[in-house]
């Protein structure tokens, strides 16, 4: 499995229209007593004398509690880093619409792939408008926050098209705004067409899972000088290695993988 790219600009924006976050207490016992007249340090009184050490079984059992809560905690965390994420919107929901899947067709990229999952208004089965928080969808550190962003131009997208959007280069550009954040074990997971990168966020800051690290937006796109608030979405990657999440598979399959993911039945 393996990587993502946005579905780009005019052709988002038409696939959009179709579809319908002890302190220790130090007791009496642990103070010295001086000793008593007639008595020696060397000589402890026998009321006084230390108890003996428990028998090895009891000592076990004393740890049992300790070792127990530790093997909860690990139960917690999912073994497979592919599992355990939370939606990256608050309340969504992976679309039904196939252009918005992992692997669907890119025909103007020169039969390109998309390599994520769209979250559009309605189609995700909440309200996503400008500025709708982004969430991390699992714990981890960002690698990257675009908080120098550029938008692109009309020369720009000119250039894009010249080179039938090819290249990783154009790629990433088509992305806009984004945040990356890596979470160990070959995972990143990429937020992109950001508006905007929450205050807070900066490389090498370690987020939780569900903390707002920016808001939906539609940069890097076209609509976002031909026509604002037009194409208002967000592009979200699973990255596996060198890959992405769904690489190699047919869209209804890619998509699959992240339901399984997010937890979701299918």
């Amino acid at each position: 499995m393996v990587a993502v790219l946005q579905a780009t600009g005019g052709e988002d924006a038409e696939a959009s229209q179709q579809q319908p976050a002890q302190a220790a207490q130090v007791g009496q016992a642990g103070q010295v007593e001086q000793p008593q007249a007639g008595q020696t340090a060397a000589e402890p009184d026998s009321a006084q004398q230390a108890a003996p050490a428990p028998p090895a079984a009891e000592q076990q059992t004393a740890a049992a509690p300790q070792e127990s809560q530790q093997q909860a905690a690990a139960q917690q965390e999912p073994s497979d880093p592919l599992l355990g994420f939370t939606m990256p919107i608050a309340g969504a929901c992976v679309s039904e619409y196939s252009g918005h899947w992992p692997a669907a067709l890119r025909a103007y990229r020169n039969n390109g792939i998309h390599e994520g999952l769209d979250f559009y208004n309605a189609a995700a089965c909440v309200t996503i408008g400008a500025d709708t928080p982004v969430l991390a969808a699992k714990a981890g550190t960002i690698i990257r926050a675009d908080r120098g962003y550029i938008d692109v131009t009309p020369e720009d997208w000119a250039r894009f098209e010249a080179a039938s959007f090819e290249g990783e280069a154009i790629l990433d550009e088509l992305r806009g705004r984004q945040v990356w954040i890596d979470h160990g074990q070959g995972i990143v997971t990429r937020y992109a067409h950001l508006s905007a990168i929450a205050a807070q966020i900066f490389e090498g800051v370690r987020v939780e899972a569900g903390a707002v690290i920016g808001f939906v937006g539609e940069s890097g796109q076209r609509e976002s000088y031909a026509a604002p608030g037009s194409d208002l979405h967000l592009h979200f990657e699973i990255r596996v290695g060198n890959g992405w999440l769904g690489q190699g598979l047919e869209p209804q399959a890619a998509r699959a993988l992240y339901q399984a993911a997010f937890d979701l039945a299918e």
